[in-house]
């Protein structure tokens, strides 16, 4: 049984291994032992809070397997993304007024723009290569959509996730090369090696003033917004979830940043509340959903479900036991497509 569970202390090893095997501009696992305690110490504080509005919370989350006790993969959620050091820069079209000459009617260029006010933000998606199967990805990623919907509470009124953008083979960001590399004397690995240490220099090196897209080389215009190859997946999903793409991107590879109300992302709007009873047979002929208890002890994993009624459904008993509840107890649940 593959279960979906908050991050803890036990952890650190194995997150710290996840940071040094996922790739190149994935910036919300850092490559240092200090920041890592830091991440679960903050996160397993937000989990233990009694919170009422929106904070500085982050939430971080682990696969496991309940039969090997593996952990595969982690992901989390950046509470208040504008909190986060982040800065992004944002599309703009300008009219042009040129009347005694040819000349384009508008021209677009980009601008240094913070994150967007009352966004949640995804972060930390990674699942471990011999994890990658039967949906385990998808389970790990939309779990949080889950946990979001059962504390809405703790949650802004939209969702972000800003998507790793285009690198080549040779570890090299073209819109970096174009824009970054101008402002800070640095490549993207190393760049990306500095923010596991601090985000704070970020302002330091952007410029101040708009640049226009047509003074950049057509390779760097290309992937503007263009997410990496292993990313497309994930940019499916999220379009499926009914995040749209914004016009702001990432200022260090360009990546696109999509949102959402966090009221229309599909798994929170589609899921359903269900009081359970217990059987120990195994449903099979039912049809699985992605389950999860009301708690903050959080649990999601997939699992068959016989609907009984509008507000009552049966589960199988170790089901209920991977996700810590028992009969009279309320789940949620949603189709995985």
């Amino acid at each position: 049984m593959i279960i979906i569970r908050p991050i803890s202390r036990k952890d650190f090893d194995i997150f710290a291994e996840f940071s040094f095997e996922s790739v190149l501009g994935m910036t919300n696992l850092p490559r240092n032992r200090d920041k890592f305690l830091e991440t679960i110490t903050r996160s397993e504080d937000s989990f233990s809070r009694d919170v009422h509005k929106p904070g500085e919370e982050i939430y971080y989350f682990v696969l496991e397997d309940l039969t090997t006790g593996r952990i595969g993969g982690t992901c989390g959620i950046i509470v208040q993304s504008h909190h986060s050091y982040s800065y992004f820069y944002e599309l703009v079209t300008e009219k042009t007024e040129a009347k005694h000459i040819p000349a384009p009617k508008s021209l677009q260029l980009i601008k240094v723009s913070s994150p967007p006010l009352n966004c949640s933000e995804l972060c930390a998606l990674y699942l471990q290569p011999t994890f990658r199967h039967g949906g385990q990805g998808r389970l790990l990623s939309l779990s949080r959509f889950l946990f979001i919907a059962a504390h809405r509470k703790r949650f802004e009124k939209k969702v972000l996730a800003n998507l790793r953008g285009y690198i080549d083979e040779r570890q090299i960001a073209p819109f970096w090369e174009a824009i970054g590399r101008h402002f800070c004397h640095l490549s993207f690995v190393e760049v990306m090696a500095q923010l596991d240490e601090t985000r704070l220099f970020i302002s330091e090196i952007l410029p101040k003033h708009p640049i226009y897209l047509s003074l950049l080389s057509p390779e760097a215009q290309e992937t503007i917004g263009k997410v990496h190859d292993h990313t497309k997946p994930v940019l499916n999903m999220l379009l499926h979830e009914n995040f749209t793409i914004s016009p702001y991107v990432d200022v260090f590879d360009g990546g696109p940043i999509l949102i959402v109300k966090t009221s229309e992302a599909r798994t929170i709007a589609n899921s359903e509340l269900v009081t359970i009873d217990l059987t120990s047979d195994s449903l099979l002929d039912e049809d699985e959903y992605i389950l999860s208890n009301e708690r903050i002890d959080f649990r999601a994993c997939f699992g068959m479900l016989k609907i009984l009624s509008k507000k009552h459904a049966l589960i199988n008993e170790k089901v209920a036991e991977a996700l810590c509840v028992k009969r009279g107890d309320q789940i949620r649940y949603v189709t995985m497509h």
